[in-house]
């Protein structure tokens, strides 16, 4: 079986951190890779498949509203969601470049659906 390949991109390393270790112990079979912000990201995504991205809005440089449409533009089959702590309305104008809201904070369990629907 191949393994579904989940990717993070948070500025804040904690998060990161919290988010890694969670989907690791839940899922141990998924690879999972970080990025600190969306031009790692992309350097990433121009030599690697992803897919399901969970993507935090607000970044220093290009956020994750940005990053989620040129995601669109060259991976249209990755799943993404997006995350964060403010709530901009522009988040929850559906349709939009994303296909899940989760507002921070929040754990394991509310990824759970996500996770397993791609």
């Amino acid at each position: 079986m191949i393994a579904k390949h989940l990717m993070i991109v948070d500025d804040h390393e904690d998060i990161l951190f919290f988010l890694e270790q969670g989907i690791r112990q839940t899922w141990p079979n998924y690879l999972v890779t970080t990025a600190k912000n969306a031009q790692d990201a992309l350097q990433y995504l121009k030599r690697n498949t992803v897919d399901l991205m969970l993507i935090d809005y607000k970044m220093p440089g290009m956020n994750g509203l940005e990053l989620a449409e040129y995601v669109r533009g060259i991976a249209p089959r990755t799943m993404i969601v997006m995350m964060s702590s403010v709530d901009p309305p522009e988040l929850k104008s559906q349709p939009g470049p994303f296909d899940a809201y989760l507002g921070k904070p929040f754990g394991i369990s509310a990824i759970r659906p996500l996770v397993t629907a791609f």
